[in-house]
């Protein structure tokens, strides 16, 4: 009796197996569809780059300490997405008076 089951090559031929042809991609998450979404007014954009600069260090260690603790409670896809950038961001923006506009 013949075998019934294939081994999948006729259904994708020409499709790449390995991801390193996507180095050299767009990177998504730095699009300019964040800047849009961005609440702060204008004049606050300096502000908020002079208290990243300031608070660096304990940004970081903030950061790292949600990524551990996040990723030990719900596992690798913990906070894919997020750059300690969005996370600078978000930190700013919800404890800082008036950045809320």
């Amino acid at each position: 009796m013949p075998c019934t089951r294939g081994s999948g090559d006729m259904l994708s031929p020409g499709l790449a197996n390995d991801y390193s042809d996507d180095e050299f991609d767009a990177d998504y998450r730095e699009s300019s569809e964040e800047e849009d979404d961005d609440e702060l007014p204008k004049s606050m954009h300096r502000d908020r780059a002079a208290w990243i600069e300031e608070n660096m260090d304990d940004l970081a260690w903030l950061y790292r300490s949600l990524l551990e603790n996040g990723r030990a409670q719900f596992g690798q896809g913990f906070l894919q997405t997020g750059s300690i950038n969005t996370f600078a961001n978000f930190v700013y923006r919800n404890t800082t008076p008036l950045s809320d506009h």
